[in-house]
């Protein structure tokens, strides 16, 4: 097996796994695949390079692709998503910290620990005090007693 075979086989399984299994999560299989695509791509426009062009390639290409992607990347995933018909408005949460109108405070909902702010007249909530949700800001939710 040569160089191309060896690199494309490589960034099929890398990019699948990025895509697949952590749905663009991570990132670094998806820079690591494309660094072996360039890599395969080279070895296939220079055929009588060799493997330790490719490898080369391969290093320097992984190297670009990650500095060149990871910051638009990442500021891509930290979006807040809309969420509008959201099935998490109307259930019943469970605060964490006491909230105040003036004082955000944290929650727990599915399992998960959420920042949260009272709702517009509502009674402060103490710590394990049950709420309902109201709405979702970003990654805040909104809760009243």
């Amino acid at each position: 097996m040569g160089p191309f075979l060896f690199f494309i086989l490589i960034a099929v399984a890398l990019i699948t796994t990025e895509l697949v299994i952590f749905n663009l999560s991570v990132f670094w299989f998806l820079f690591v695949g494309l660094g072996a695509l360039v890599a395969a791509l080279a070895s296939w426009l220079l055929p009588d390079a060799g493997w330790l062009f490719a490898f080369v390639v391969f290093v320097v290409a992984t190297a670009v692709v990650s500095v060149l992607l990871y910051l638009p990347l990442k500021k891509w995933q930290n979006q807040a998503s809309p969420m509008h018909g959201n099935d998490a408005i109307g259930q019943t949460v469970k605060a964490l910290s006491s909230l105040s109108e003036s004082t955000e405070g944290e929650v727990t909902w599915s399992g998960t620990s959420w920042k949260a702010k009272l709702a517009a007249g509502s009674e402060p909530l103490k710590k394990g005090d049950k709420a309902t949700i109201t709405a979702i800001d970003g990654i805040i939710l909104t809760v009243k007693k």
